[in-house]
């Protein structure tokens, strides 16, 4: 049994194609496979036959009449496949279009990201120099806290020390005052039996001095201190002559002191009164001594302005305070 299939139009475009109106060509015969036979297209065919197919096998029928219609197509008709590869080549320039559209969307967002990701290189950057200036700082005062902590340890070491120390001195000035408190009882009996400068004395390096304010010649001064055991002072050395003008400046209205030096034996050549030599030390005014009138043979504190606490030569006979010294004797 033949049937004539239905031709089935389909639209045919593209940039290939070369097919622009009018119906489509019709389709060769198909011949099913099966008991269902070949459809054939000749002169002899009628409309009768066309309307006694069998419409139970419609749809399976259509189906196979568009796939023999797409195969016999390309055959027929030149311009099928060309439009295919029309098709085909529309879709590859669409994809082509579509990727070179994508690339230039992703190269713009690189070009539009490309600030942001450079401020964000200095943003991490810059982020990076604080954390590390302050890690740096945090070091730092760490260090220093350690090195005050050490310090806190070592004042606390020395104070513990000095506290040891301070106990250690107190139980010192302790034993001290308790050896003082036995030893004076003792000194002052000793003191009772040791040897006492005459009345209006004072000790110096173990003599006795006194400045007299009565005024006399150098002969009389020498014996009045004789009466007290002594002779007129001798101030062999610097630091003994320094305490004999503080000894005499004591007196009121101090003038003139004879001490026990003279040149009555020989001229020029002075001698203490107990009759040793002059010696090395000396505390002559400027000018002195000038043997003025011929018979200065004494020696005495001169109260002048330019010999002011020097010693001078003066005539013997004048009257003039004197300073006198002693050893120290029993009461």
């Amino acid at each position: 049994m033949y049937e004539q299939a239905e031709p089935v139009r389909l639209p045919v475009s593209g940039p290939g194609s070369r097919q622009t109106s009018g119906p489509p060509p019709q389709p060769r015969p198909v011949r099913q496979s099966g008991s269902r036979g070949c459809v054939r297209h000749g002169k002899g065919a009628s409309d009768k036959q066309r309307e006694d197919q069998d419409t139970s096998s419609h749809t399976y029928e259509d189906a196979e009449a568009v796939k023999g219609y797409a195969t016999s197509a390309d055959r027929a008709y030149p311009g099928g496949a060309s439009g295919r590869r029309g098709v085909c080549s529309f879709l590859r320039a669409r994809r082509s279009c579509l990727a070179a559209g994508i690339a230039v969307l992703l190269s713009l967002c690189a070009v539009g990201l490309a600030p942001l990701t450079f401020s964000t290189k200095q943003e991490i950057s810059q982020l990076s120099t604080t954390v590390k200036r302050v890690q740096d700082e945090i070091r730092q005062r760490a260090a220093t806290v350690d090195a005050l902590k050490r310090d806190l340890d070592a004042l606390k070491r020395d104070q513990d020390a000095l506290k040891c120390y301070q106990d250690a001195l107190k139980r010192d000035l302790d034993n001290e005052r308790n050896r003082a408190a036995t030893i004076e009882p003792r000194l002052h009996a000793i003191g009772k039996t040791l040897p006492s400068c005459p009345e209006g004395y004072t000790m110096w390096r173990g003599i006795c001095y006194k400045a007299f304010d009565t005024r006399k010649p150098f002969s009389e001064a020498a014996a009045a201190c004789r009466e007290d055991g002594g002779t007129l002072a001798m101030p062999r050395d610097a630091d003994t002559n320094t305490f004999l003008v503080s000894l005499y400046k004591a007196v009121p209205n101090n003038e003139r002191f004879w001490i026990g030096l003279h040149d009555q034996r020989e001229e020029g050549r002075f001698e203490w009164i107990d009759g040793s030599a002059l010696g090395s030390y000396n505390a002559w005014g400027s000018g002195q001594p000038d043997n003025a009138f011929g018979k200065q043979h004494c020696v005495l504190y001169s109260n002048y302005k330019w010999l002011k606490d020097k010693w001078a030569d003066a005539l013997c006979y004048k009257l003039y305070y004197f300073i006198c010294q002693a050893a120290p004797g029993c009461p």
